[in-house]
């Protein structure tokens, strides 16, 4: 029996932004820049954690009406562009006298199993096949668990055997990287338990949690930058192997760009691009790496050129679909047309509890 987690549904604005700062990490992390490595140590929990704030529990429908969403939402554009993406690749092999057969070959189990075995323009299709588990993991706890004590220690029993795998069986791989997901739920119900109490609604917690989190993120980095401390992270990998840190670290930076995604929530301006990157952030997570490796066949690549064709070329298609018929369904997941009230994000959730 599930417990009514359903609350009132509203647009969270913030949100927008955050999910433009969120997505700006994953480029510049895939940039190659000197400090890139910094962003994998929080980009991907940030987007856990905000699909997490942004779900709702509903009893009243069934269980398979969710999935059947939520595989319409993810599962749709993850076919669409591993197609997409792969076509040109199959038309540079061929003028190199490579043919679609031998690609088959040599790719076709990387291509049918994901996660970790997908790289080059491939390189983020992991993530929305664990973030599709966790979400439907996620949505059987809370039907069948009506204990939040229950549920939270099940949780923690998934982090903990996580941290094993890492730790432990790190050369372990399961088809399109399910058993990420045993590490990314953490945050995905840490996003739902805040969203739940309403912590961020509470002006004085969230001051507090701020100052908090700049002392655990500035005092890091001086520690990581002087050798005092040794830390990474790389959830494709399964590299989340420094016990503690790999849940404190990610969590304070989490907390430092929600309070800047609602500070930034005041300046117009930089409210409406950043909202306007973050509505576009699916097409720019599936296409960033592509985009750059096209562009290298024409003009070396420096990281910030990097970081800028991976921003505006996915734009520019995301202008596009929005006039082809069709567009949005097959590289977003959505069934209308355009819907102002119901933005995707990154994860292809709308921007409401969902």
């Amino acid at each position: 029996m599930g417990i009514n987690l359903a609350q009132e549904t509203k647009h969270l604005e913030w949100a927008d932004i955050l999910k433009g700062l969120g997505i700006l990490t994953v480029v510049w992390g895939h940039a190659g820049s000197k400090v890139s490595f910094y962003m994998f140590w929080f980009h991907m929990p940030l987007f856990f954690w905000i699909s997490g704030y942004l779900y709702s529990f509903k009893p009243m429908s069934k269980g398979t009406q969710y999935v059947q969403r939520k595989v319409k939402h993810l599962i749709v554009p993850y076919v669409f562009y591993l197609v997409l993406l792969t076509l040109p690749v199959l038309v540079f092999n061929g003028y190199r006298g490579y043919s679609a057969l031998e690609f088959w070959h040599q790719n076709w189990e990387a291509l049918l199993l994901g996660g970790s075995l997908l790289g080059g323009v491939y390189a983020t299709f992991w993530f929305p096949t664990v973030l599709l588990f966790v979400q439907v993991v996620y949505d059987v706890f809370c039907r069948k668990l009506s204990s939040p004590l229950v549920r939270g220690l099940i949780i923690a029993g998934c982090f903990l055997l996580a941290y094993g795998e890492s730790r432990y069986l790190p050369n372990t791989f399961v088809p399109w990287n399910l058993d990420v997901g045993l590490y990314a739920i953490v945050f995905y119900a840490l996003g739902h338990l805040m969203r739940q109490r309403k912590l961020l609604e509470d002006l004085k917690i969230r001051r507090m949690a701020f100052g908090i989190a700049w002392i655990i993120v500035l005092g890091f980095i001086y520690l990581y930058a002087h050798h005092i401390l040794d830390y990474g992270l790389d959830m494709k990998h399964r590299q989340y192997y420094y016990f503690g840190t790999n849940l404190l670290l990610p969590a304070a930076f989490i907390v430092l760009f929600v309070q800047l995604s609602m500070f930034l929530e005041h300046i117009q301006g930089l409210k409406q691009g950043l909202s306007y990157i973050g509505e576009a952030s699916m097409v720019i997570m599936y296409l960033h790496p592509g985009a750059a490796a096209f562009a290298r066949r024409f003009l070396a690549i420096t990281p910030l050129r990097f970081f800028v064709i991976g921003i505006i070329v996915p734009l520019l298609f995301y202008q596009v679909i929005q006039h082809v018929p069709y567009g949005r369904y097959f590289a977003l997941g959505e069934t209308r047309q355009k819907d102002n009230q119901n933005q995707t994000d990154f994860c292809n959730l709308p921007n409401k509890s969902v």
